[in-house]
């Protein structure tokens, strides 16, 4: 039998902690290392244990819960991180992601479900809410298709208009200028000049390089490229 799973859980609402160490407690492989209310000491606390599993389920604060677990996963890399919320958009689900998530759980429709999402997200696993599955799972798919490409989550994303994400999504399928030129309906030298802009809106040194931080910072879609596919 394998070693105890060690769990940290922080939560600022006793109900939900309640919940969640009545369906973890009666698991002997499962290990209860701490309880915290506040977000400054989950970081110095999960530091300092790296504990297995991690569970944040703090209500809204000045801190957004990616950006905490965003620094947790830092400090702490080889803990799963395992989130409750009331965020149901499919935007959030993929930032969350990208911050270094596993478990990505709706307080009232998931929180019955803590027990095998621990169990998954302590073996690498990822454990994602059913209504966000289709954007998480697309996040995933970027992120373990281009694991030394991926790109540290920023605050402010770059906005395309229409013409720049078909740009993009022709871009990723292989389409040269002139290709997707005739496709747009436009001439070569506008796509290079959009191209031109998307490079400066996302800051990246050529057309491959923006599409992949387009890809995997959700700017386009990612079902268009058929990418999917492979």
């Amino acid at each position: 039998m394998g070693s105890a799973i060690n769990i940290l859980i922080t939560a600022n609402d006793n109900e939900d902690f309640k919940c969640i160490h009545n369906a973890l407690n009666s698991q002997n492989d499962l290990n209860i290392i701490g309880v915290e209310n506040d977000e400054t000491n989950t970081i110095i606390k999960s530091e300092r244990l790296k504990p297995d599993v991690l569970i944040l389920d703090l209500k809204p604060s000045e801190i957004d819960g990616t950006e905490l677990a965003s620094i947790i996963h830092r400090r702490s890399p080889s803990t799963g991180i395992i989130m409750m919320c009331d965020i149901d958009e499919d935007d959030y689900a993929g930032k969350a992601i990208r911050a270094g998530i596993l478990g990505y759980l709706l307080r009232k429709a998931d929180m019955n479900k803590i027990l095998p999402a621990v169990k998954i997200v302590s073996l690498g696993g990822y454990f994602i809410s059913a209504s966000i599955l289709l954007k998480a799972l697309n996040t995933i798919m970027l992120i373990n298709r281009f694991p030394g490409q991926f790109l540290e989550m920023k605050d402010n994303y770059p906005v395309f208009s229409s013409t720049e994400r078909n740009i993009v999504e022709l871009i990723a399928q292989g389409f040269s200028d002139d290709e997707i030129a005739d496709k747009l309906n436009l001439s070569a030298g506008t796509i290079r000049n959009y191209i031109t802009v998307i490079k400066r809106k996302t800051k990246q040194k050529n057309r491959t390089q923006a599409v992949l931080f387009s890809l995997i910072h959700g700017l386009v879609s990612i079902e268009q490229t058929g990418l999917l596919n492979y």
